[in-house]
């Protein structure tokens, strides 16, 4: 019997750090394999323990993948969160959630080139939707806060938020899928800072 199936409790300190380790492996995994190549076995191997065990913490691999898509994109929204809500004025808001963002991305390449496999390997209606509202959602909100700040401030001008937030978390998601595919041809640092400019320059009280 799978003990996820029959535990009501809360996952202890070091059932935490297990299914962690696991994640972890897995994204490795799926970035240096790809996700069809990606099973229980390859992910146990690499860590040493059974398949079993992994297992006892997922409920298959749809159950691991999810919780790792969930992973990466919870903890790039709370080191940019952070890293926001430190800043007094909607225009450093801004600029350091672009920033934030490149950087986040910049540490954890292996994370991203498996986010970008996983992106792909959606097929069905339910699953792609739930990427979406798992991944931009969050992101649109955020942004949107950003700017709500900002016209309370009398920092920033007229422009549709609802549009501007997709245009610019799709600027970042374009430049990072760029950047997982030729790393060499892409600077994250420049790109942050160009585009912090751009969309910077945009929103402004003229």
């Amino acid at each position: 019997m799978n003990a996820k199936t029959t535990k009501s409790d809360q996952p202890t300190f070091i059932e935490e750090a297990r299914r962690k380790q696991i994640i972890d492996a897995a994204l490795q995994t799926i970035a240096e394999q790809g996700y069809t190549q990606t099973s229980f076995a390859e992910i146990a191997k690499g860590l040493g323990i059974t398949k079993g065990l992994i297992a006892y913490h997922f409920n298959g691999k749809h159950d691991l993948i999810t919780s790792a898509i969930h992973t990466i994109l919870n903890q790039q929204g709370h080191y940019i969160k952070e890293r926001v809500d430190a800043q007094p004025l909607a225009q450093d808001k801004l600029r350091i959630y672009i920033e934030a963002s490149f950087e986040y991305i910049e540490q954890h390449r292996q994370h991203f080139v498996a986010l970008v496999d996983l992106w792909g390997s959606f097929t069905s209606a339910e699953e792609k939707q739930a990427f979406s509202q798992t991944a931009y959602d969050p992101c649109r909100a955020h942004l949107q806060k950003i700017f709500r700040i900002g016209r309370e401030q009398k920092e920033f001008g007229d422009f549709d938020v609802q549009a501007m937030s997709a245009v610019i978390q799709g600027a970042i998601d374009g430049v990072m899928l760029q950047w997982v595919f030729a790393p060499q041809a892409v600077n994250l640092g420049t790109a942050a800072r160009e585009l912090a400019g751009l969309f910077s320059d945009r929103v402004s009280k003229k």
